[in-house]
């Protein structure tokens, strides 16, 4: 296997958007795993395509393997691809499909899986490929914990370049050895892995801002100063112009001439000429500065609530629930009340989903108001919301669009792009659902394909509402913020765990 990847020189733009997404991009990818960290539509999707051969650079040039693949963050599978796979007997296949748990035989049986086990599925059929480099896109969305430590054990099994892109910062500290940090217009590539590269970058943002002070105070000082000499050189030259004069007045003209062959006012006039020069490099050295400096952070989002006069919104009390190809014994009455913060939490499979969309329909049968999120969009679904939005009058677009702002997109990409990314489909479906005033919000999966930031304000903004909140999440720290109430699935019953909140 080759041990390098390698772009020089790089720029591209596509051909909607007024910017290019990358210039002069210089990045290498050796043996082992690299992050790539970004913002939603910050191009870590457009690398991956570049590396892939499947866009082609406007400038500059890709070196090295061309057996390059990539798990995305979708679940679909070419039919006789799938069939392939399943009846490969080979060495190779085997130990991939050992090493990931695969026990499915037949093409309609992965229709039954859930997303966290189609994705364990797509990886184990990529591996045994053999691809000199491998791109993963958010492989940790829809695992579960015990998923989440075999996916570790196969990315260490691994031998060529590994390529990760991810939010998922335990698995970025746990396998990288280098990182790619992706801002707008702006790449950095350091050693390390995700928490030490950020605490560096951190380290000299920081100097970076500080600098960018101290020079945006030189240059007022040398406004200022400026101002003053502009000032006395406009006086200067009153005194030294004849301008006004009587032709006859000989004793004026005469000190006019005294004042000019003494050259003392004149000096006021290259004063100013020097300090303006120097004011105007000091301008373009903090214009240099402000554009290496971090982008500004604007997040947060604000629900709109609907306070019910109901006393409660869901209640079961029989033993059994009984769902399409699923059956749970309950190990309590289940209650929905109107301020209740529940997760639903399980393995993969377990039917946390089901059970989500048993309780959607209960809502929809009462005419009880709710926002929903489903745990993913297919390429169809995402295409529809676009179209969607571009139906929409300029004035609802922007409104939209400025929650996708405050959700950490830029709204640009959403007026430039012929489609959305699964991370940008979801802030859009959050954002046509925000005026919602809903009794409960129930959300599947809500932090899968978000950034970090996008979390952070996502994560926010849930713990200021009234309504209910009903979520089911494999994100451990996403559960401790905001659940008061866990219900637990494991084989085929539901439990109930009551969370303290100190």
């Amino acid at each position: 296997m080759s041990k390098s990847l390698r772009i020089q020189n790089g720029s591209f733009r596509y051909e909607t958007q007024s910017e290019p997404i990358f210039e002069n991009l210089n990045v290498h990818f050796s043996t082992g795993w690299t992050g790539i960290i970004g913002k939603n539509g910050s191009g870590k999707s457009t690398l991956a395509k570049i590396l892939l051969r499947d866009l082609s650079l406007d400038h500059g040039k890709v070196e090295g393997p061309i057996h390059v693949l990539y798990v995305s963050q979708d679940t679909e599978i070419d039919l006789n691809e799938l069939n392939d796979f399943l009846y490969d007997d080979s060495k190779e296949t085997g130990f991939w499909k050992s090493r990931l748990q695969i026990k499915i035989q037949s093409a309609e049986e992965y229709q039954t899986l859930s997303f966290g086990e189609k994705r364990k599925f797509l990886l184990s059929h990529i591996l045994s490929k053999q691809p000199e480099v491998l791109i993963m896109d958010e492989p940790t969305n829809h695992l579960d914990a015990k998923s989440q430590m075999i996916l570790r054990q196969a990315m260490r099994a691994y031998e060529g370049i590994g390529i990760l892109i991810s939010h998922d910062r335990s698995l970025l500290d746990e396998m990288t050895t280098s990182c790619v940090f992706l801002e707008k217009n702006f790449l950095e590539q350091r050693p390390g892995n995700y928490s030490e590269g950020k605490r560096e970058r951190d380290r000299e943002a920081k100097a970076r801002i500080l600098n960018w002070q101290s020079t945006k105070a030189e240059r007022k000082k040398l406004e200022k100063e400026w101002k003053r000499r502009r000032e006395e050189a406009s006086l200067s030259h009153t005194k030294r112009s004849k301008k006004g004069l009587d032709l006859h007045d000989h004793d004026g003209r005469a000190k006019k001439d005294l004042v000019r062959v003494s050259g003392k006012d004149g000096m006021a006039g290259r004063l100013k000429n020097q300090i303006e020069r120097r004011t105007e490099r000091s301008a373009e050295k903090e214009k240099q500065i402000w554009e290496t400096l971090p982008e500004k952070e604007i997040i947060g989002i604000q629900w709109q609530s609907h306070l019910t006069k109901r006393n409660h919104l869901f209640q079961y009390d029989a033993e059994r629930l009984v769902l399409p190809f699923l059956s749970l014994e309950l190990q309590f009455p289940i209650k929905i009340g109107t301020h209740s913060r529940i997760a639903i939490t399980g393995a993969n499979g377990s039917g946390k989903s089901s059970l989500l969309r048993y309780l959607l329909e209960s809502f929809e049968g009462k005419q009880i108001s709710y926002v929903y999120l489903s745990q993913e969009f297919s390429k169809r679904e995402l295409e529809a919301l676009f179209q969607k939005f571009r139906s929409l009058f300029d004035k609802e677009q922007a409104e939209l669009l400025a929650i996708v702002h405050r959700l950490g997109s830029d709204p640009k990409r959403f007026l430039e792009s012929k489609s959305l990314s699964p991370g940008e489909g979801k802030k859009l479906a959050l954002a046509m659902q925000i005026e919602t005033k809903a009794e409960v919000v129930l959300l599947d999966e809500p932090t899968n394909h978000l950034d970090l930031k996008s979390v952070e304000a996502l994560e926010h903004s849930l713990q200021e509402i009234q309504s209910a909140l009903v979520f089911v999440s494999h994100d451990a720290s996403f559960v401790k913020t905001l659940a008061r109430e866990e219900w637990v699935l494991e084989n085929f019953r539901l439990t109930q765990k009551h969370l303290d909140r100190i």
